[in-house]
């Protein structure tokens, strides 16, 4: 701060907490900073405020009263046409960059009026400068007459005195701004030749934070509307500081340039893969017939907020976006031909390898027939080659029916009796004795078989025979046999 007793203005962040917006105090006398005017930017992420600059001034306590605003359009760079760097940019020109403007026009209301301010670079120290003019008188003289109602406000009027005013950098290093007010030539002429009078500081914008105004000076500039001057003092300076010394991209709040198209979205699928997934999933007799091939369609936004481009960059944005989407299109359809080729291919293979598999199996039936065949033939030959069992003849039925013959052993041959057997009166046959007798109807058994004691083989002995009496002694008797039995 020079000095506490004049009017300094500071720049300060937005009571509001509003980024873009932001706090002009004023102190006076020394006393506390209190809002003066306020500062308003348009919304950054507003398609409206796109490659431009706006700043409006605002009364702080009458949101409502508009001192005054600037906009400032800035000019663009032309595309290069060189073939390298469009290469390195993915077959697009390079973005246009903004220039840094020559002049802006500060809109004053009521009364309205421009103020042109003029950039260029001062002869002696080659730094930078900033000059516009404004008129001595800005409002009509109170009249009854209609027809000085129907004439133009003094300030548009080329006849009107204009005052010259200028901001110039104190030095190459310093960041101090100082604005003043041109002498006035003193030549009788009129020419610009010598005798012009100093020039009367009028305010310092000091390291770009503060703006101090000399009031002994200020009462010494003859014009009309001081508060007009003021507020074109404070814009002007606002200017300086955010356009001339900030970055410009932020400044005119320029859009990076669209990322690549791979970066930016990941291609997308074949919507045909699922189906064809899920239909290779399926037998063979449930499978859905193939889908038809659907053209892949982009849908464009055609409604859109943005105005109408009025400045190169929006048009190459444009365009940028046109070659991306250009440039999806036809990856897409490329990749649903590759799809498609793929699909045609691996349904080809498929149906391949079922005709092969079925080849081999009709194969294998062949071969098995053919090996049925020849061992059947080989049977049917050794059959024919076998002589014919004879039929068993039929019963006739004349005839009385023939029972089975058993075959058996010769009868073994006996001796003649050496006497005929006389009849004893028994109903028996008896032998003599000292002779065998042998059955007539199952020759061949003799009962020499039987042991001299007269028992049969494996007979048990008798009481008698137990009690110790033996019957080898005297003559035994003996029953009498059956011929028959």
């Amino acid at each position: 701060m020079l000095d506490e007793n004049l009017p300094t203005f500071y720049l300060r962040p937005s009571i509001d907490n509003v980024k873009h917006h932001a706090s002009v105090l004023l102190s006076h006398y020394g006393s506390e900073a209190q809002p003066a005017y306020s500062l308003r930017h348009p919304d950054p992420s507003s398609p409206a405020s796109k490659n431009r600059y706006a700043v409006a001034l605002y009364d702080s306590f009458s949101p409502e009263i508009l001192y005054g605003e600037v906009l400032l359009i800035p000019e663009w760079t032309q595309p290069s046409l060189s073939q390298e760097e469009t290469r390195r940019n993915g077959g697009v020109p390079p973005p246009p960059q903004p220039l840094l403007p020559s002049s802006f026009v500060i809109q004053l209301y009521n009364p309205d009026q421009q103020v042109v301010v003029q950039h260029g670079v001062s002869k002696w120290s080659a730094t930078p400068q900033w000059v516009f003019e404004m008129p001595q008188q800005n409002f009509r003289q109170p009249s009854v007459a209609s027809i000085d109602r129907t004439q133009s406000d003094p300030s548009a009027s080329e006849s009107t005195p204009k005052l010259r005013f200028k901001w110039k950098k104190e030095g190459k290093l310093s960041k101090d701004y100082v604005c003043s007010l041109s002498g006035k030539n003193t030549n009788p002429d009129g020419s610009n030749r010598k005798h012009n009078e100093p020039d009367i500081t009028l305010s310092i914008f000091k390291q770009l934070r503060e703006i101090t105004m000399y009031e002994p000076n200020l009462s010494r500039v003859e014009m009309e509307d001081p508060k007009g001057l003021e507020v074109v003092m404070l814009l002007s300076a606002i200017v300086i500081r955010e356009v001339y010394n900030g970055h410009m991209r932020e400044t005119f709040n320029v859009s990076d340039a669209p990322r690549r198209l791979s970066a930016e979205r990941p291609c997308r699928k074949n919507s045909n893969d699922r189906a064809h997934r899920h239909r290779n999933d399926l037998p063979t007799s449930q499978a859905p017939p193939p889908l038809p091939s659907q053209q892949p369609t982009l849908q464009v936004q055609t409604a859109d907020s943005r105005p109408p481009p009025t400045d190169p960059r929006s048009q190459w944005e444009i365009d940028v976006e046109t070659a991306h989407l250009k440039k999806q299109v036809e990856r897409e359809e490329r990749e649903r031909r590759r799809a498609e080729h793929a699909e045609t291919k691996r349904i080809k293979k498929m149906l391949e390898d079922e005709e092969r598999k079925a080849r081999e199996k009709q194969l294998e039936i062949d071969r098995e027939t053919e090996r049925l065949k020849r061992e059947f033939e080989k049977e049917q030959r050794q059959a024919q080659r076998k002589p014919k069992p004879p039929l068993p003849s039929r019963p006739n039925p004349g005839l009385q029916p023939s029972y089975p013959t058993f075959n058996y052993p010769p009868a073994p041959i006996q001796r003649p009796h050496s006497a005929r057997p006389y009849y004893t009166g028994s109903p028996y046959v008896q032998r003599p004795s000292g002779a065998t007798s042998s059955s007539v109807f199952l020759p061949g058994t003799s009962s020499s078989t039987r042991p001299p004691d007269g028992r049969r083989p494996g007979a048990k002995p008798g009481f008698l025979r137990i009690l110790g009496h033996s019957d080898h002694s005297g003559p035994r008797l003996t029953k009498k046999q059956s011929a028959v039995f």
